[in-house]
């Protein structure tokens, strides 16, 4: 499959507003993208739309406010976005939220709503918006660093994020004869409104797992993201330490759990002195 490339190309992000997907928004915008994107923050969006609109005078930006997790909404809002763009070339499904707790602590209803948004929002709008993708487009979510091995503390992000690489892997195979590339934004810590929604929440074992790792701005994730994106890699990873612990896990899956759970260990050793 050739490089993508994404000028003058109609491309949906959701969860496009804030953080990580704001600044792949105006990577895309820089690149000459046109772009619907999609939030169910809809004060936060029409003030992002309107700057970016100010950054980029002559590009083509549109904002939807919508809720992924829910179906209705998304059929919807898929009406409003064809009416204007027609087709599309591709679409980022970007949307999602963490809140790390112990499990023993964790309400069902946060599993449910998180589930909801994360890997039923990315099912709901890939049903609704793929009709329209042009062959030779593009499919491509984000997942996490948990979306490929278990991190303390996040029992109700893992699963969503896990099953979004398995739903990738199925779709690359499912639309092979439309050349529609496929892949999946696996970044590491990032310091966004989400993360310090999350620091509010995190138990100690977590908050001590992520203090030894330095966080990403949202711009450098963005930046690496469609560099690789672009080069049509399924996996993205966007710095050393993520792409090293995609490469163990899969090579010595036992060896990192024990890895992880030692450091866990090590921890609650330490806190109990």
């Amino acid at each position: 499959m050739g490089k993508l490339n994404l000028s003058g190309k109609n491309i949906i992000i959701t969860g496009g507003s804030k953080g990580i997907g704001a600044e792949i928004s105006r990577v895309l915008v820089r690149s000459g993208s046109n772009i619907a994107i999609i939030s169910r923050d809809g004060k936060t969006l029409k003030e992002f739309v309107a700057k970016l609109q100010s950054e980029f005078p002559t590009a083509d930006i549109s904002g939807y406010a919508a809720d992924v997790g829910e179906y209705n909404q998304v059929k919807k809002v898929v009406k409003d976005i064809i009416t204007k763009m027609k087709s599309i070339d591709g679409i980022i499904s970007n949307a999602g939220f963490a809140i790390p707790r112990y499990f023993a602590e964790t309400p069902v209803h946060e599993f449910e709503s998180i589930n909801k948004v994360k890997y039923l929002g990315a099912v709901y709008v890939t049903k609704e918006f793929s009709p329209y993708l042009n062959n030779g487009g593009f499919i491509s979510f984000t997942s996490s660093v948990v979306g490929y091995m278990g991190v303390f503390g996040y029992s109700s992000y893992v699963g969503p994020n896990f099953a979004l690489i398995g739903f990738a892997e199925t779709l690359m195979q499912e639309l092979t004869d439309k050349k529609i590339q496929i892949s999946v934004l696996c970044p590491p810590d990032t310091d966004t409104p989400g993360f310090e929604q999350e620091e509010k929440t995190k138990p100690m074992e977590t908050r001590k797992l992520s203090g030894k790792v330095k966080l990403m701005s949202p711009r450098d994730v963005a930046e690496n993201y469609i560099k690789k994106l672009i080069k049509g890699k399924f996996i993205i990873t966007v710095n050393f330490d993520s792409a090293l612990y995609y490469f163990l896990k899969f090579m010595m899956p036992q060896l990192m759990v024990r890895i992880m759970t030692y450091m866990v260990r090590d921890i609650k050793r330490k806190a109990a002195r």
